[in-house]
């Protein structure tokens, strides 16, 4: 029985031998390999889940370097932007390379433009080196055009776009792209709204929406000449007042609130076809 309990003590001491020394190194190293499976096969969910438990295991530290940037990546391909960026920063730190440094810092600036952060994006195109390799050097320029058009400094984002003109073709689009852009600058949804209060559907024409400006138009002009018919008819004016009144408001206050609406949604939708030209202009190359 003694012989039986040392035999059973020693194979317990020995598998925790196992478990708490050899193991853990062994399980990290096949745990980071199924990660970079899951990564290749671009099973982000998975391979984010693996990298992490790698990183919860690893007391000596070893994965850091590899895992940081392989989770910002994973949760940058599945538009988890803001928490890519924190894996971005941790990777930056652990990062000897200064190439690799600049490519990680494009990657943190591109999610804070993706989720509109642009101020942050700023700082980190600011915390770039001075001299890059032509290819970063032009992703900066890149990125820089794209910050201070959404920051809508447009002169300074068109000097961008100009150095990353192709020829002077491009050049000219480029130009051309931006007098348009002062157009639309100047299109202002608040005199939509001036224009309908003083004359229904004519802001939803001045956003370019005729339908909805000839329905604004209709709608209340109708309203008027059943008040008026009332009258003509014999109601009094309290009892046509108060009959047309609450409908007369009703579309009359709608119309140019939504005149607004619509030549806002104009501007923008504008904007951003105009946003979209410029793009392929200066990446023609």
């Amino acid at each position: 029985m003694a012989t039986i309990k040392a035999t059973h003590w020693l194979g317990t001491l020995l598998l925790l031998f196992w478990v708490g020394g050899a193991a853990p190194a062994q399980t990290i190293r096949q745990t980071y390999e199924l990660a970079e499976a899951h990564f290749v096969r671009a099973d982000y969910p998975r391979a984010v889940e693996a990298y992490r438990r790698v990183l919860f295991f690893d007391e000596q530290e070893a994965y850091g370097p590899l895992c940081y940037r392989k989770i910002a990546d994973c949760l940058y391909f599945t538009e988890q932007f803001d928490e890519a960026a924190l894996f971005y920063d941790r990777a930056y730190y652990v990062t000897p390379d200064d190439s690799t440094q600049a490519h990680l810092l494009f990657q943190k600036a591109s999610c804070y433009l993706l989720t509109q952060n642009y101020r942050y994006a700023q700082i980190e195109l600011f915390n770039l080196p001075d001299s890059l390799p032509e290819a970063q050097e032009k992703r900066r320029q890149f990125y820089l055009g794209i910050l201070y058009f959404s920051l809508e400094e447009y002169e300074t984002s068109e000097g961008y776009f100009q150095a990353l003109a192709p020829d002077s073709a491009a050049r000219e689009a480029v130009r051309a792209l931006f007098v348009r852009n002062e157009a639309i600058t100047r299109f202002n949804p608040r005199k939509a709204r001036r224009l309908s209060i003083f004359l229904p559907g004519m802001g939803q024409f001045y956003a370019g929406d005729v339908k909805n400006g000839l329905n604004s138009l209709l709608l209340t002009s109708g309203l008027f000449y059943w008040g008026v018919r009332l009258l003509a008819t014999g109601s009094t004016f309290p009892d046509a007042f108060i009959t047309i009144m609450p409908w007369f408001q009703r579309y009359y206050v709608g119309g140019y609130k939504k005149a607004e609406i619509i030549a806002t949604e104009q501007k923008q939708k504008r904007r951003h076809q105009l946003y979209n030209q410029l793009l392929d202009v200066v990446e023609r190359e």
